[in-house]
């Protein structure tokens, strides 16, 4: 039976401001956001929120796992389990995200990650993230795994998916790359720069291809070292930075970008930075140490960076609604900036805002309820379903 809800008593946070008023929920759907005031007709159901805030359910486009979940080795269940427990972090929407694997292993993980997509009860499993294999630098991934681009690859990674390859990192200077990306794009893949030695003085030719994001900001990106000339140096980053139409990914743990940083990009338009986690196995719990690939050993820290034996990063074990308190934090930023960069932003890269990333009439009703006084989370709905409650 289809219960219409009235939430009274709640600041709305939308992309445009925090708002005093009333929302209404019928189904899954937002109907309306109308002032106080505003009589209504006796079949809804109203929902003292207690002073608290809705704020819109965050969307991590980046996570390759949580709790005792890692995709890369997808067990049965597991894209379901982490969906379940998401919410309790504020998280409304994810991508289970692969590293680069061996080629003959690939397309069956693929293909069993996006069917484990349609067993999500709790935060939506939206799709997959293939980050990698084409790669210039491997970072924390294993370079024996390590592809040049194809259309035949492409083909073979849509065709594991089964339509739900959501986003594929890549370094667009890699022979094949131009093809690759075309092809991908035409079949509604959002393709991500990262893992990348790309010069920076060509960054605008590969936007242009079709590149609409960047994975990691300052990670796997080099900068230019100084020529001794006394010339500032163009670097990577800074051609990202330049490009108008390229969101930014940003691992907000103070560690993969110096809180600094995080300062500075906040400083852009609100439409190019989006929050993810790039989270492992263990995130969400007290760090561990595990094999993201065999005989490679990281260790993960709660709330952290996660390291191998080096020092070499390694993804983090942020949580989402972690990382939206560290921007805020470090940035500077109010509740409206925060939800742009957690979930209006993260919609938008997947071309879903008509649907998902902020608390709009006609979207669906992807909501948590934020403490007033703490922001720590109450309770997450996910189509106007209560999903997570706080006891």
């Amino acid at each position: 039976m289809q219960v219409n809800q009235k939430w009274v008593n709640v600041d709305i946070v939308t992309p445009s401001g925090k708002l005093r008023k009333n929302l209404l929920i019928t189904g899954d759907h937002i109907t309306a956001i109308i002032d106080p005031d505003t009589p209504t007709s006796s079949d809804w159901k109203v929902i003292d929120g207690g002073g608290n805030i809705v704020f819109p359910g965050m969307i991590d486009l980046l996570q390759h796992g949580f709790d005792l979940n890692f995709y890369t080795d997808p067990k049965a269940g597991c894209v379901a389990n982490s969906s379940e427990l998401l919410p309790a972090f504020g998280v409304t929407g994810f991508l289970p995200s692969i590293m680069s694997m061996p080629p003959n292993e690939m397309p069956q993980t693929l293909s069993d990650l996006s069917r484990q997509c349609s067993e999500a009860q709790g935060a939506r499993a939206i799709g997959v993230h293939s980050e990698g294999p084409c790669f210039s630098l491997a970072g924390a991934h294993n370079p024996k795994n390590l592809l040049l681009p194809s259309v035949p690859l492409a083909d073979k990674m849509l065709e594991a998916t089964l339509g739900k390859l959501k986003a594929v990192t890549i370094a667009p200077e890699l022979d094949g790359a131009e093809a690759f990306i075309k092809h991908m794009k035409k079949s509604n893949v959002s393709v991500h720069l990262g893992h990348s030695a790309a010069l920076p003085d060509n960054v605008t030719r590969y936007v242009s291809w079709g590149i609409d994001a960047v994975t990691h900001m300052y990670d796997a990106l080099p900068s230019m070292p100084p020529d001794g000339t006394g010339v500032q140096v163009f670097s990577l980053p800074d051609a990202l930075i330049a490009e108008p139409n390229l969101a930014l990914g940003l691992i907000c743990d103070g560690i993969h970008a110096h809180p600094k940083l995080v300062k500075l990009l906040a400083q852009l338009p609100s439409d190019r930075l989006f929050l993810e986690t790039d989270s492992v196995k263990y995130a969400g719990r007290e760090g561990a140490r595990f094999e993201p690939y065999p005989g490679y050993w990281v260790t993960s820290a709660k709330g952290n960076a996660v390291r191998d034996e080096n020092g070499l990063l390694c993804g983090s074990s942020l949580t989402s609604h972690e990382a939206m308190l560290n921007y805020m934090s470090f940035s500077g930023k109010d509740l409206t900036r925060a939800s742009i960069a957690t979930s209006l932003v993260p919609a938008k890269v997947l071309e879903m805002d008509h649907e998902i990333g902020s608390i709009e009439t006609g979207k669906l009703a992807d909501f948590i309820i934020l403490d007033a006084k703490t922001l720590s989370i109450k309770s997450t709905y996910v189509g106007g379903k209560l999903v997570y409650e706080r006891n």
